[in-house]
Formats: structure tokens, C-alpha cells, sequence
């Protein structure tokens, strides 16, 4: 057997072996996700419900199936909780960068016909709300990374949002 040919085979394996290495330790930060600060804590069941994430004192469901507003809103009753109320930049930022290339009914709405913003608990919203020359009445939040006005009637993902027991 030729020596060169097994060294050369050697050499082959441990370079599969460092490249496979260096691309599972750094896939998050190459596909993103690598922020602490951002990255979901699974609860499980101990201050969250089972599949929720903890963040800041809050628990936050994420839907993998999609509903109009009123159907998201109403599955977050069922959990005891609301769709999430977005009123910071930390939590924008936190929720979208979960969100990633979803998009997610949250709970901002207006009434039909007019021009102001509220949240679901009746605070007043004092931001921008893109796409909303549109007459969408309800937001979502994810791709653009900004607040968009969605039609309600549109099946998207939601966020509940509760209180951490």
C-alpha cells in the first residue's frame, strides 16, 4: 500500500473532522440567534406552560399554525393570556428577532376607519405603524423588523403573552 496514499486520506478525514467542528460551534452565529439577550429560555412548565418561552419576567407563545386576529386572540384567552403586548424596544427586539422571517398578529389594532393605534389593554401606542394607508386594522411584527398594519381577516402566526407564575 502506498504510504502517500494514506497520508493523504488522514489529512482528507481531519480536515472534515476540524471543518464539521467549527461549523457546529459556530452555526448560531453564522444563521444568527446568537445574542444571550435574545435567545429564549424554555421554561418547562416550571414559571411558563410547557412550550412557552420565559423572557423578563413574561411568558410568550409562539404559534407554528396561523389564524386570523380574532381566532389568534381568542386562542390566547383559552391560555389565560392575550397576544403580546409590544411596548418597548427590548421587547420588539426580542420578539423579532425570535420571529425571525414570520410574521405574527400581536396585540395592536385600531378600529375600521380610524387613524389611532391601541393596545389590546387599552394603552395608548406612540409609534409608527408601517403599510397603514392600507385599511389593515391589526399588526403583526416580524419580517420588516418594524411594526406592520395586516389585514385581520389574513391568517398569520401569533404571540400570546402572560405573566410568568
Amino acid at each position: 500500500m502506498n504510504w502517500h496514499m494514506i497520508i493523504s486520506g488522514l489529512i482528507i478525514v481531519v480536515i472534515k473532522v476540524v471543518g464539521m467542528t467549527f461549523f457546529l460551534l459556530y452555526f448560531s452565529q453564522i444563521f444568527g440567534r446568537n445574542d444571550e439577550s435574545t435567545m429564549p429560555t424554555r421554561s418547562y412548565g416550571t414559571v411558563c406552560p410547557r412550550n412557552w418561552d420565559f423572557h423578563q419576567g413574561k411568558c410568550f407563545f409562539f404559534s407554528f399554525s396561523e389564524s386570523p386576529w380574532k381566532d389568534s386572540m381568542d386562542y390566547c384567552a383559552t391560555q389565560g393570556s392575550t397576544l403580546a403586548i409590544v411596548n418597548t424596544p427590548e421587547k420588539l427586539k426580542y420578539l423579532q428577532d425570535i420571529a425571525g422571517i414570520e410574521n405574527y398578529f400581536i396585540g395592536l389594532v385600531r378600529q375600521p376607519g380610524e387613524k389611532k393605534w391601541h393596545w389590546i389593554n387599552n394603552s395608548v401606542f406612540n409609534g409608527n405603524v408601517t403599510n397603514q394607508d392600507q385599511n389593515f386594522d391589526c399588526v403583526t411584527i416580524g419580517l420588516t423588523k418594524t411594526y406592520d398594519a395586516a389585514s385581520c381577516e389574513v391568517s398569520y402566526r401569533w404571540i400570546c403573552e402572560m405573566n410568568a407564575k
